[in-house]
């Protein structure tokens, strides 16, 4: 894959409690076609809390959770691939207003910021505890060590492990955000983050970053 990170920490997301849509719609794996990118929606899914680890090398490991931020609410996962038909060279900014979820009521859900709304297992005041990340003053140094032990009810077989490191991570293993270049002919792949009241039905999604498209559901 032709594709720079220039985020890489905010790995692949394994689920707890995944729950696949019921009705997959038709335009899903279909490539929809703007000025200069093809956008493409693979999959759908809606969970309640969203668990995910980096794999760091030689053992080092670390823990991440996401939850609603109010109760009503849930996580919907998007896996997208965006691929450049047509410039010599394209950048995408995959940010928080790069897509946008539509329901059939005119309610619009822009994408979560996963680092700054998630917690992480950190090491604070010596004990080990679910920690927002925004309270973390020095996120290596607070998850990893020598103690470190799994979060209750952590099952390792529902969270996969991803190595970190400056060429990503597989095809659809991550998270979608950051800026890429893009050169003709090479895409990206990864999943999306939204949170929307839940069983909110959707009617389409908007792409906008570096084009300009939707994709009917």
């Amino acid at each position: 894959m032709g594709k720079r990170f220039t985020i890489v920490l905010a790995m692949l997301v394994v689920a707890v409690l995944v729950a696949a849509c019921s009705d997959t719609p038709s335009s899903f794996g279909r490539a929809f076609r703007g000025r200069s990118l093809d956008i493409t929606v693979l999959a759908m899914d809606r969970v309640q809390e969203l668990r995910y680890t980096n794999s760091y090398g030689a053992g080092s490991v670390d823990h991440h959770r996401l939850r609603p931020s109010e109760d009503g609410m849930e996580l919907v996962l998007v896996r997208l691939r965006v691929a450049n038909h047509t410039a010599t060279s394209h950048i995408v900014d995959v940010n928080a207003q790069a897509a946008e979820l539509q329901d059939y009521f005119q309610g619009k859900y822009l994408p979560v910021d996963v680092m700054a709304q998630g917690q992480t297992w950190a090491r604070v005041a010596g004990a080990w505890k679910w920690e927002d990340n925004d309270s973390l003053t020095d996120l290596l140094a607070q998850t990893q060590g020598a103690d470190i032990t799994d979060p209750p009810d952590w099952d390792p077989g529902s969270v996969r492990l991803i190595e970190v490191g400056t060429d990503g991570t597989p095809p659809g293993q991550g998270f979608l955000v950051g800026s890429f270049k893009l050169d003709r002919g090479f895409s990206i792949d990864g999943w999306m983050v939204f949170e929307v009241p839940a069983g909110t039905e959707f009617r389409s999604l908007r792409w906008r970053a570096g084009d300009s498209l939707t994709i009917p559901f």
